[in-house]
């Protein structure tokens, strides 16, 4: 997991390769995160998470040499956000016992196959 530990600002290449790296990260959780809402995964992914936050919260902090970083920078923030909000409300669902696992995973698990009607689903 990179971190980043800058005070000044950022120069283009840097900041790309940085922006890069949190948006690979970013495309990594959401995945994570999906599968443990939809009920394949038994814990969600908090330290990724947390690391993330971290992450973006420095980049949002730090300042950029160009008006294009400056933008992309912007843009990845808002979109981690986006996403952030969304996993903390259904986590939150989770919690209160308002959500449920989704059909999908229910239908993987063999001990409930015998359960779940394929021909109910057309």
């Amino acid at each position: 997991m990179a971190t980043i530990n800058s005070k000044g600002p950022l120069g283009s290449d840097r900041a790309g390769q940085q922006m890069a790296s949190i948006e690979n990260r970013l495309e990594h959780l959401r995945r994570k995160f999906q599968m443990f809402f939809n009920g394949f995964d038994r814990t969600p992914p908090m330290v990724e998470y947390d690391a993330l936050k971290r992450d973006v919260r420095d980049l949002q902090q730090s300042g950029f040499v160009t008006a294009q970083a400056r933008f992309k920078a912007q843009n990845l923030v808002a979109r981690f956000q986006v996403q952030r909000s969304l996993w903390d409300r259904e986590l939150q669902r989770r919690e209160e016992g308002t959500a449920r696992p989704g059909l999908a995973a229910v239908k993987s698990h063999p001990r409930d196959a015998k359960t779940v009607d394929p021909i109910d689903d057309l």
